[in-house]
């Protein structure tokens, strides 16, 4: 005959191992209910000097996933935060492929703000600006092509500077004009590397943005080069003012590439191309703005093979289609940090 005491091991092992499985069915629920499907994703603009557009939602399961660079943003109707933001809609109709294991093709700008300029090429979204008769985009441009660049080669220095352009590359021109006279095929508004509907600028569309700012710049003493300048991204001089950015036009301090491929003047400097031709055709005219100046000048020319930053301007009538066939190689690249 066995006893009780000799039972009461046995009862307690039922019960530890009664309890032990009601903790495990416990503990696969809770972690369940920690881990919904889809993991909702919420992106903001992370610039210091751009507010966020907009909230996003939590992403859902049909959201579009875009690849830049090496990063993967998976997004419904979200705002990627950068010197241009970028837009992907939820819900959008996509372009079919003709492989049926392709990823859809994403269509951008169907939702983007009616006050800001979204290239349909990438979903970049730009700030515009109104300055007397012109329109330009407020920061500078991020299209990837062949020959443009992000300084030091990071994709964090495009979200914030934009790119860095050859001028072939700004052009939309074959790189034979980079030693050669491409007079003869620059039109009166040039469309380049710009979004549609927008147009490389000419020395006499800077010098109206410069007459302008003089003529109705409540500071009369201001130069133009420091209402141009944001007070962000510029280093300190002790002997000239810092940027006011008094219209709105928002230049920072970008540096450039030289012909070598060297990066250099983050921070002092800002170079702007324009669709003009110089006496050298190997060299190429452009506007300049630097940190112990306070004047915008255009007195310049430099290698066509030199990297520096482009600002669009808006054509002057909307139904203005700019005829610039596009070049294959200056086709949109992938958005790695460096497209050559």
């Amino acid at each position: 005959m066995v006893s009780c005491e000799q039972n009461e091991p046995a009862k307690q092992s039922v019960a530890q191992s009664q309890t032990a499985a009601t903790e495990n069915k416990t503990e696969k629920k809770l972690v369940k209910r920690e881990i919904p499907s889809p993991v909702p994703l919420v992106y903001r603009d992370e610039s210091a000097f751009h507010p966020a557009l907009a909230d996003t939602a939590a992403a859902s399961q049909d959201s579009v996933v875009v690849p830049e660079s090496s990063e993967t943003v998976a997004t419904s109707s979200s705002i990627e935060s950068s010197s241009s933001e970028k837009v992907v809609v939820k819900n959008s109709p996509l372009v079919e492929s003709s492989s049926s294991s392709a990823p859809p093709t994403p269509v951008f700008c169907e939702n983007a703000p009616e006050e800001m300029l979204c290239d349909k090429r990438d979903g970049h979204l730009y700030r515009l600006v109104h300055i007397g008769s012109q329109t330009w985009m407020g920061q500078n441009l991020n299209y990837a092509t062949h020959g443009s660049y992000c300084y030091e080669d990071k994709h964090e220095n495009c979200k914030v500077f934009g790119r860095l352009y050859t001028w072939t590359s700004a052009m939309a021109l074959d790189k034979s004009y980079a030693t050669a006279s491409a007079a003869g095929v620059i039109e009166k508004e040039h469309r380049g590397a710009c979004p549609e509907g927008f147009h490389m600028p000419k020395d006499a569309d800077f010098n109206t943005l410069v007459s302008y700012m003089k003529n109705n710049n409540r500071f009369p003493n201001e130069r133009s080069g420091t209402a141009l300048k944001m007070a962000f991204s510029w280093k300190y001089s002790e002997e000239w003012p810092a940027g006011t950015d008094r219209f709105g036009f928002g230049a920072m301090a970008s540096g450039f590439r030289n012909a070598q491929g060297v990066f250099r003047e983050l921070g002092h400097d800002a170079d702007f191309w324009v669709a003009e031709e110089s006496n050298n055709p190997s060299h190429a005219p452009y506007w300049n703005l630097y940190y112990d100046n306070d004047e915008f000048l255009g007195d310049y020319s430099k290698k066509k093979t030199y990297a520096y930053s482009v600002r669009c301007l808006k054509n002057k009538a909307a139904d203005d289609k700019p005829h610039t066939e596009p070049n294959p190689e200056a086709e949109k690249a992938p958005e790695d940090s460096t497209a050559e």
